[in-house]
């Protein structure tokens, strides 16, 4: 199974596609929210990759409530999944940002901050949901 991930920020969204066999994930883009052509930007990656299912983060709090930006970020994926007939899955995306800045300084080309969050995203749901299959 293909994922696409997502990263969602008030600024940006990171992009990133992975899949069950190899457990591994690759950040793709950062989109700013808002812009005419985001919704076009994140439609056309999503024709061009074909996920089967699109994993969102899910922040929350160290007791365990979600942020501020939860509702904001519920209504991105439940919409995306809605737009595109496919399941949405949520993930914890603590440290993802920081665990993001440590592979963009050991990359070459970058996708950008957002996007390695994203494919850390993914792995880390990717790790929790595959375990046993």
């Amino acid at each position: 199974m293909r994922l696409m991930a997502f990263d969602y920020g008030k600024r940006r969204i990171g992009v990133a596609i992975g899949d069950e066999l190899t457990g591994s994930a690759r950040g793709l883009v950062t989109v700013r929210p808002g812009r005419p052509d985001s919704d076009r930007t994140i439609d056309a990656l999503i024709a061009r990759w074909q996920p089967d299912a699109f994993v969102v983060g899910w922040p929350t709090r160290d007791d365990g409530q979600p942020t501020a930006l939860g509702p904001a970020i519920r209504a991105f994926g439940e919409g995306l999944g809605l737009r595109h007939g496919r399941a949405v899955y949520w993930a914890d995306e603590r440290l993802s940002s920081h665990l993001g800045r440590e592979r963009v300084r050991r990359r070459g080309k970058d996708p950008g901050l957002d996007a390695h969050a994203a494919a850390i995203i993914l792995e880390g749901w990717l790790m929790e949901n595959t375990r046993n299959a």
